[in-house]
């Protein structure tokens, strides 16, 4: 846990420019030129898996995205359709299953939508690629963890997830191993609590759902930031950009024999097929955010928002702290999260608050 620090040096040295994925350290994708067809990416147009398509594009590789509903660019895979999840995965080099219905209250609302696109579409997408011997990196969720029972979580930690999200989202993990393993090489990424806009490479922009996106847009506008009680609880936060560059490394990994060889055998028994949470390594409290972000805005604007203390909405018990070992993933793919939360903060607020004055001005 680091001591918040913020001043106006830490502005000094953030890139401000608009080229997506700019300032953030590349990984290699030497092996990906293996690859007999491009890299396809469904679920394109969300959150993670646009930010993957960009990582991509910007690092030169050949991709082939798919939208799971109707989309202004990209053609529609749903991948509760089978022959359209087969027909995508044709010719395909690699595929990237970004697909999902994502959030706790969405899937709780529509629990069967959930089931046959988390679970379901995962298995789906697993099979089309086991038949077509076509490698796969799927994305899953740190809500099918549940509650950890040991610190920091990794990999192997036991599964008891408390939503319907968390649960679709296991079947889904669990359905992709138990097709993949010994037949054709995966990566499944656990992720936790991604934050941060994406700039694709066509200028298109994506915000993030994160506590981290919601209080910058509400200092943005000069609104309060509301904190649920107790306000102590703690959670790996990781820029959606560092997620993005772990696929492209993912993929790498899968195109390259003897890079996928090499990945930690404690993730798993097989060699091609390895689970990794992926996260920072570094928690933060939703107080200790929100303090980054009154911090950044007493900064930039002379004045801070107010925190309010509110009774939380729901009686599920909270996950007091959760935090993981990022080193596994370090270690098998040569990934290191590279955006620095604090930082990051000061340089984001800042351009929304230059993009209102801009707007005013226009």
């Amino acid at each position: 846990m680091r001591t918040p620090a913020l001043t106006a040096a830490t502005l000094e040295g953030i890139v401000t420019e608009s080229t997506p994925f700019a300032g953030i350290d590349a990984v290699a994708t030497d092996d990906i030129e293996r690859l007999e067809g491009p890299v396809g990416v469904l679920g394109a147009s969300g959150y993670v898996g646009g930010a993957a398509v960009a990582a991509l594009e910007a690092a030169g590789v050949d991709v082939r995205p798919a939208a799971g509903s109707s989309h202004d660019r990209y053609p529609t895979v749903d991948v509760r359709d089978r022959t359209a999840v087969r027909e995508f995965v044709e010719g395909c080099g690699c595929v990237v299953d970004a697909a999902g219905l994502v959030g706790i209250g969405t899937c709780a609302d529509d629990p069967d939508a959930a089931f046959e696109i988390n679970a379901l579409g995962s298995a789906t997408v697993a099979w089309a690629c086991r038949r077509r011997s076509v490698p796969l990196v799927h994305c899953s969720s740190a809500a099918a963890i549940g509650y950890p029972e040991t610190l920091p979580v990794t990999a192997g930690h036991p599964r008891d997830p408390a939503t319907t999200y968390g649960y679709t989202k296991l079947l889904g993990e669990r359905a992709v191993r138990t097709v993949t393993d010994g037949s054709v090489p995966s990566i499944t990424f656990v992720l936790t609590n991604p934050y941060g806009t994406v700039e694709t490479v066509h200028g298109s922009a994506a915000d993030g759902a994160s506590v981290v996106d919601f209080f910058l847009e509400r200092a943005a506008a000069g609104n309060s930031l509301p904190v649920h009680r107790p306000g102590t609880q703690e959670r790996d936060l990781i820029h959606v950009r560092d997620a993005a560059r772990a696929v492209v490394a993912a993929v790498n990994a899968l195109a390259g024999s003897t890079r996928t060889d090499s990945i930690d055998p404690r993730q798993g028994t097989d060699p091609r097929e390895r689970t990794f949470v992926l996260g920072s390594g570094d928690s933060y409290s939703v107080l200790e955010v929100a303090g980054l972000v009154a911090a950044a805005s007493t900064e930039l604007t002379g004045s801070s928002p107010d925190l309010e203390l509110r009774t939380r909405p729901s009686d599920r018990p909270v996950i007091d702290r959760f935090t993981v070992d990022p080193d596994p993933l370090e270690t098998a793919l040569d990934v290191t999260p590279t955006v620095d939360l604090e930082s990051w903060i000061c340089g984001e607020l800042e351009g929304r608050l230059e993009r209102d004055r801009t707007s005013v001005r226009g």
